[in-house]
């Protein structure tokens, strides 16, 4: 008998089983790995709430030269992206916020500009009590002051612009990234986007809160799927903050 039965026989006697082992590793991949590994090339990133450059700078990280449109409607806030960035060729700075349509609208400016937004802040919260704090204001002072920016809808910009293709869309506009989408219909439908990110809110932050039902209105029918989800915090009741960076992708583009 052959040592291979024999191995086997012993084996079997003591109900052992052996399974090739698949040399696939699965791994848990963060947003900026599964980038590197479905993108291969220098992309076209669109970068909307692009505040201090925080965004910017990530995916300068994650690619070796990105071309990077970045939206910014807080003129503090845009002034430093100006003198960090107005020599670099690949970083295409505009001034003004983005939205469903072409208009002048009311920005609520807060002590923290990341947390500006179209929505006014939801009063007597945790959240509002515990910024406050952190930024030494009062619940009233949070929201400094209010500035009428212009606004332009994706859609605008990629015709004038002559832009038709779009790599990642990163959205971050607290409680605004519906609207966003909204005004980007033509191009959604024109298949130009590859790969939406955006920042969801489930919590009390603003008077107006998301789900997932406002984006996916506008991504599911123009073949999107929901591929990566960031939760901070798994309910509305451990925390001050209840929200998600998700990630969809276009189902033509990629094969999932």
């Amino acid at each position: 008998m052959g040592l291979k039965k024999i191995a086997k026989r012993i084996l079997d006697l003591f109900q052992i089983e052996i399974k090739r082992k698949n040399k696939e590793v699965f791994q848990d991949l963060s947003f900026d790995d599964i980038y590197k590994k479905k993108i291969t090339r220098n992309p076209i990133i669109f970068d909307v709430g692009a505040n201090q450059g925080q965004s910017i700078e990530r995916f300068k990280k994650i690619f070796k030269s990105p071309i990077i449109h970045a939206f910014e409607p807080v003129e503090f806030e845009f002034k430093k992206l100006k003198e960090k960035y107005s020599k670099d060729k690949n970083i295409i700075l505009n001034n003004y916020a983005v939205g469903e349509k072409k208009e002048s609208k009311c920005l609520y400016i807060t002590a923290k500009t990341g947390t500006s937004s179209f929505n006014k802040v939801k009063k007597n919260t945790d959240w509002l009590k515990t910024r406050s704090q952190q930024n030494n204001t009062t619940l009233d002072g949070y929201t400094k002051s209010k500035e009428i920016v212009k606004v332009t809808t994706l859609d605008s910009y990629c015709l004038e612009k002559n832009i038709t293709q779009i790599d990642i869309l990163k959205v971050d506009t607290q409680g605004y990234e519906d609207m966003v989408l909204k005004g980007c219909q033509n191009i959604l439908s024109k298949k130009i986007i590859s790969i939406v990110e955006s920042e969801l809110m489930f919590d009390n932050v603003y008077e107006k809160y998301l789900t997932f039902s406002d984006l996916e209105e506008y991504l599911l029918p123009n073949n999107f799927r929901l591929v990566g989800l960031n939760l901070t915090n798994s309910n509305l009741f451990s925390g001050l903050v209840f929200f998600a960076d998700v990630m969809y992708f276009n189902k033509d583009k990629f094969k999932l």
